[in-house]
């Protein structure tokens, strides 16, 4: 019998069951998604860069997980048919959508590097007064545009995560069909996995300095959750490396202070650690963009069977 069915899970990013007669590569999609999922677990109760770097890696390894099931021949053969091509269209429009964000934000690394190692010049040469210093106000200048750019990856991420849990079109599955319906589970929790992962990057490097009650002004609805999380754990004494680097910065440029030396010290070393962080982020997210172009060639060649 042929039934239609949609298959969609609403929230965060889920474990799913799959059948008992799942395909080896389902099942080491569903181990991934757990350990994925687990990551970003701690990633939101702890933001750091090593939990964000962490969940890069996994997200890079669920997607070849994905690869290799959807580079399965019998998987071909099950999704390419003309009753599931607007579901593979869908997932096509998605992987793009995924490229263009993974992209921004490796940008965005890029420039925050280039910012912080003009940062570590300047403060490499000057023993003096900071507030006026171009550099510094140019970092100051780049923040706010990246938050900017932040609330729109965030809404773009909101649009393609309506899309995966309300948008898709339905999809024809034999009940019978147990392999089918895994690898719609599977490639459904690998798309949610991706939005969760991108979006803790994002709220990474959004999270409020100071005037915590001036954050929701800043940042979109779409962030509320992001939101609540970061004021709580900014209540309970939790800031990431790089809100402890702005503290720094924001100090240092305060004149007449009897501990500036110290100040100047604090500094260079949260810039020496951030830049050490960003370049690890910086390498995760090319890793994820190669991924990223190599499913969205696999489905590409799925549609033009």
């Amino acid at each position: 019998m042929v039934v239609s069915s949609k298959f969609s899970t609403k929230g965060q990013v889920k474990s799913i069951s799959l059948p008992c007669r799942s395909h080896p590569t389902t099942l080491r999609i569903e181990q991934e998604l757990n350990t994925v999922k687990t990551a970003a677990a701690i990633a939101a109760s702890k933001p750091s860069a090593e939990t964000i770097c962490s969940g890069l890696s996994h997200l890079a390894e669920l997607y070849k997980c994905m690869d290799d099931l959807l580079n399965l021949s019998a998987t071909r053969v099950l999704i390419s048919g003309e009753q599931n091509k607007k579901w593979v269209e869908e997932l096509v429009e998605e992987s793009v959508n995924f490229l263009d964000v993974c992209g921004s934000i490796r940008d965005m690394v890029t420039q925050i590097k280039e910012h912080v190692r003009d940062l570590q010049c300047v403060l490499r040469r000057r023993k003096c007064e900071l507030s006026n210093e171009k550099s510094i106000i140019n970092y100051n200048c780049f923040r706010k545009k990246m938050k900017k750019d932040v609330r729109l990856l965030v809404g773009s991420l909101k649009q393609v995560d309506n899309m995966i849990t309300g948008g898709g079109g339905s999809v024809v599955v034999d009940s019978d069909n147990h392999l089918l319906a895994a690898v719609m589970k599977a490639v459904i929790g690998v798309s949610e996995t991706t939005v969760s992962v991108f979006e803790s990057l994002l709220l990474f490097f959004s999270m409020p300095v100071s005037k915590p009650n001036r954050w929701s002004i800043v940042v979109s609805k779409l962030m509320h959750k992001g939101i609540v999380a970061c004021e709580d754990q900014q209540e309970h004494g939790i800031v990431n490396e790089f809100a402890s680097l702005n503290d720094a910065l924001q100090s240092l440029c305060k004149n007449g202070s009897s501990t500036q030396a110290e100040k100047m010290q604090t500094a260079k070393c949260r810039l020496e650690i951030v830049e050490t962080q960003l370049e690890c982020m910086e390498t995760k997210l090319e890793c994820m963009f190669r991924r990223l172009i190599g499913t969205r060639a696999t489905l590409l060649n799925i549609v033009s069977l």
